[in-house]
């Protein structure tokens, strides 16, 4: 585990332990300054108000919500499920959920039978080989990890139980140390100071996904314990051999871990790399492969396939160059793939391969092109048309977006961007501070509007094709919901309209929220409601239904 990550880990563990260890939850509010309530995709009908002092999103068909002091779940038609009875309770994942009563932390069912009773001065869940286990801390304050039934898988006698992330196959290990008793028993030491209790000191054992203990090492500082570089390799041996008996496992596991650290070890891979452009020589030989060749005539380059002339020879130089977009739109995939070699590089992911020509002559930018493989389209790279220049500046779904700049007597630069489709037409002018393709294949647009009041940002919504959806101006914020099977967008609806540091200034304020559903060239409100905070990632995909906070105080 590096270094970083480590400290991050320590600190959130200590921080949630120590806050734990005084009060059961703090909730953010109470009802006399906010209050819960979810809006449905599905229409205002099956709203449910913001009556609750506190809530966690649905998930599993219910929702746990705080009233009166107490917390428990609802489901969809806002009937009580499990008892308000609890001092807080999380979310249900794997049909169980943690809960709190008082300072003691147990797991309940759907029925609100316990599973595991409420013994627990911690749990916190682990998922391991998509099974539910928990983290826990008996009444002594060591640590283990208990099944779902509450059986210990790993008995606990740990000052720690340290979860790693980023490797598939080891997901935890264990912090031993001594406690000098005779100071009082580690939960009264550790909630007097748990910095005195840092993870990075003592022993640690390192488990695999059987719970098999790997191996031991003494640690006192943040250079001691396991190495990232060799829990890799160790992650990357237990991928092939997982269900070798433990002996070997441990053996070539210490063969691991004795390796000199001057031995080379891979670069931990990029979280990017999957979706980064192919290197030059991956892309010339891939199209070499496909019948693809530059050749020369009078000193001058073209593109051939086979015997067909693509690019008559008329530069100085050409090179192939790749790139990668996300969700091609179906109407587009025909020509994706004859023009410009379009394949998909992972489906499931969206992530599509595309390739493309580009000319070197005297000037390496101005007068230089951008050709489809077919020769058929062909684009300026920059070109500079009545004192304003325009660059292409990134690709999209859709096609290609250009940079427009241009540059008034006081030298203020001014930056607007142009949409460009894979035919080369035109669909959307230089007018847009923002251009962004959802992953519906509609464009969000972003214009700004300069009125005595200060700056308005209008923004508005258009299809594949270019034609005007959401009109510019009608919403001062507009958000693509991911992850829906459904083209839904959040919006906010402000009279009068808000200038951007009205926006900034009021955005804790109660606000009108718009759902909007886009089908085709045509949207349709599909619920309004008022809130100060949504938080788009607590959409529930399975009930349709969206947590938010409304402030009743200080508006």
């Amino acid at each position: 585990m590096n270094r970083l990550n480590f400290f991050i880990v320590f600190l959130l563990s200590i921080s949630i332990m120590t806050a734990r260890a005084q009060e059961p939850f703090t909730s953010y509010g109470n009802c006399t300054e906010k209050t819960y309530g979810f809006a449905s995709v599905n229409g205002e009908d099956h709203n449910i108000p913001p009556m609750y002092c506190d809530a966690t999103g649905f998930s599993e068909g219910l929702a746990s919500v705080k009233l009166d002091g107490q917390w428990g779940y609802i489901d969809v038609n806002q009937k009580t499920r499990i008892a308000f009875s609890f001092d807080y309770a999380a979310r249900f994942k794997y049909g169980h959920a943690i809960v709190h009563r008082g300072k003691f932390r147990g797991v309940i069912d759907k029925q609100g039978d316990y599973v595991v009773p409420p013994i627990y001065l911690d749990l916190q869940m682990l998922e391991i080989d998509g099974k539910p286990y928990y983290l826990s801390r008996d009444s002594t304050f060591f640590a283990g990890l208990i099944d779902s039934k509450g059986e210990e898988v790993v008995p606990l006698r740990y000052t720690y139980v340290m979860p790693l992330t980023g490797y598939e196959h080891l997901p935890f290990y264990t912090v031993f140390r001594e406690i000098d008793t005779a100071l009082g028993s580690f939960y009264e030491q550790f909630e007097d100071n748990p910095f005195l209790f840092s993870p990075e000191q003592g022993r640690h054992d390192l488990y695999d996904n059987q719970f098999n203990k790997l191996a031991s090492r003494q640690s006192s500082d943040y250079s001691d314990g396991f190495p990232h570089n060799k829990l890799q390799k160790i992650d990357a041996f237990l991928l092939e051999d997982r269900d070798k008996p433990a002996e070997e496992k441990v053996k070539t596991v210490e063969r691991i871990l004795s390796l000199p650290d001057s031995t080379p070890t891979p670069e931990p891979v990029s979280l990017y790399g999957e979706y980064a452009s192919r290197k030059s020589n991956e892309v010339d030989g891939y199209l070499e492969g496909l019948g693809y060749r530059f050749f020369t005539e009078n000193g001058k380059t073209g593109l051939k396939k086979g015997n067909d002339i693509l690019i008559p020879a008329a530069h100085r130089q050409l090179r192939f160059v790749n790139g990668v977009i996300l969700f091609p739109q179906p109407a587009d995939m025909p020509r994706l793939e004859k023009h410009y070699g379009g394949v998909y590089r992972n489906k499931e992911k969206g992530i599509f391969d595309i390739f493309a020509v580009l000319s070197v002559d005297d000037e390496p930018t101005e007068g230089a092109m951008q050709y489809s493989l077919s020769g058929d389209v062909s684009l300026p790279i920059a070109q500079t048309v009545d004192g304003s220049k325009k660059l292409i500046s990134t690709i999209n779904s859709l096609g290609f977006l250009y940079l427009h700049t241009t540059q008034d007597t006081a030298g203020l630069v001014e930056k607007k961007y142009s949409l460009v489709n894979w035919k080369g037409e035109e669909l959307l002018p230089p007018v847009y501070q923002k251009i962004e393709v959802t992953k519906a294949g509609h464009v969000l647009v972003s214009q700004e509007k300069k009125i005595p009041e200060g700056m308005e940002e209008h923004l508005g919504v258009f299809s594949p094709m270019g034609e005007e959806i959401v009109p510019v101006g009608v919403y001062s914020s507009i958000k693509a919901f991911s992850g829906c099977e459904r083209a839904l967008y959040l919006v906010t609806w402000s009279d009068p309209y808000p200038t951007r540091t009205e926006w900034k200034e009021g955005n804790d304020s109660n606000k009108t929220y718009v759902i909007l559903e886009v089908d085709g060239s045509t949207s349709r409100v599909v619920n309004t409601f008022t809130a100060s905070t949504v938080h788009m990632t607590q959409l529930d995909a399975e009930t349709g239904m969206l947590q938010y906070i409304k402030r009743v105080s200080g508006e």
